[in-house]
């Protein structure tokens, strides 16, 4: 097998997108990978309760190893203090357009350079077969096609999400436009979470770019889920309860805000569990709050799957009238993968051209509000709270839908094959 270099800005065990990279490489031969990441990506939460991958981490912002960046956020020390006011720093870049275009050059150049000099480095001394380029806000990308055209070794890229209008930090969205199509085309192979994304790119370029897409769906292990649920059953709660998790930014937003108003007006007494790792400050900023019908929580991987499980509704939105429709309308969200194993119904709240909606449509797995009513959402609920013969129909075709699609077991082996030696 040849020998990756992952090159990744957001690395496990940061709670969220880079799950899915864990479950792809958990079972990697641990001598066949080396991830480079930004030590700073990693929050203390993520540290302390998330799950590192087995192979060796290189940071390449920060010279040092997993195990001190595990003590540094037990002790809270300045590195991790620094590490969060990072953190807080790309949740205003993202927000407020002066601070993007002031703070986004030099963090965002200090990073590839950083990157590629990391890179070269490891690339020789660890004997690097080929490179592995994740899509994240711009460095990790452009960083793997330079380290390629400096050192000759080839790459495959994986996207998580679009590149190129994806809202990305200046300058990040400048570099995506600049050199979406040339590291693409430059590309071994091109791994992307669902057709929907094959299908954007086959238009944005052409054929000869679409033949490179490989389609490995976002995944988990059922083997973390509790097999022993009831099928849609409500869970013994006094109050039914509706379910999100992951973390909490603009693709999102606009939707779950939908879903608190739609709760504050129904007169059944149910409630909105919420377990984020985004910053309670910054929720509140975003007008998400905890109150009598809302509670904000944060619980680690290994926890998500036994909470999903009690829940009584797995809530999954996409917003309307954001700043980049082609990231909305090719989304495939993580935790999708999660809901489809849960045992639970799902609710889809998104805008009917996302990939998201037509893919719950065609395989009937989840109840959909595919327009913003609230209306519709509050008779959705109901509906999913008072018809258990339809709802044991979605969890059946949802768990049909996971194994077919989505289960990490065998998804991990098809990351495996493409890097056999042939």
């Amino acid at each position: 097998m040849k020998k990756v270099l992952i090159v990744s800005s957001y690395a496990p065990p940061a709670i969220g997108g880079p799950q899915n990279l864990y479950n792809l490489f958990r079972d990697f031969p641990i001598d066949r990978y080396v991830i480079l990441t930004s030590y700073y990506n990693i929050d203390d939460l993520s540290a302390l309760k998330g799950l590192w991958l087995p192979g060796e981490y290189i940071f390449y912002d920060k010279n040092t190893t997993r195990k001190l960046r595990i003590v540094a956020a037990e002790n809270g020390s300045i590195e991790s203090k620094r590490s969060q006011k990072i953190q807080k720093l790309r949740f205003l870049m993202k927000r407020i357009g002066i601070i993007r275009v002031l703070a986004g050059l030099p963090v965002i150049l200090s990073q590839i350079l950083a990157i590629i000099h990391a890179g070269k480095r490891i690339i020789s001394i660890k004997n690097i077969d080929i490179l592995l380029g994740f899509s994240d806000y711009g460095p990790a990308m452009l960083g793997t096609y330079l380290l390629h055209k400096l050192t000759g070794k080839p790459y495959y890229i994986f996207l998580f999400d679009l590149y190129k209008g994806n809202f990305l930090p200046f300058p990040g969205e400048l570099f995506a436009k600049l050199f979406e199509k040339r590291i693409l085309k430059k590309a071994e192979k091109i791994i992307v979470t669902n057709s929907g994304t094959k299908k954007l790119y086959r238009v944005r370029y052409g054929q000869k770019i679409a033949e490179k897409i490989i389609i490995i769906h976002n995944s988990v292990f059922p083997e973390a889920h509790r097999q022993e649920v009831e099928d849609g059953k409500l869970s013994e709660n006094k109050i039914p309860t509706i379910l999100f998790t992951g973390r909490i930014y603009w693709p999102q937003i606009g939707a779950l805000k939908n879903l608190i108003n739609a709760i504050n007006e129904m007169s059944l007494d149910i409630k909105l569990e919420i377990y984020s790792p985004s910053p309670r400050d910054y929720l509140k900023e975003i007008g998400i709050e905890e109150s009598e019908k809302v509670k904000l929580s944060v619980a680690s991987p290994t926890e998500i799957p036994i909470i999903q499980s009690n829940a009584d509704i797995l809530f999954l939105p996409l917003s309307w009238n954001t700043k980049s429709q082609a990231i909305i309308d090719t989304a495939t969200p993580g935790k999708l993968t999660d809901y489809l194993i849960a045992g639970k119904p799902i609710l889809v709240h998104a805008p009917a051209s996302s990939y998201l909606v037509k893919y719950a449509k065609e395989r009937n797995f989840a109840l959909t509000i595919d327009q913003e009513n609230v209306e519709q959402l509050k008779a959705g609920i109901k509906k999913l709270l008072t018809e258990p013969v339809y709802v044991e129909e979605l969890v059946k075709n949802a768990r049909t839908t996971f194994f077919e699609n989505h289960d990490a077991n065998k998804n991990a082996l098809l990351m495996q094959d493409l890097f056999q030696n042939i």
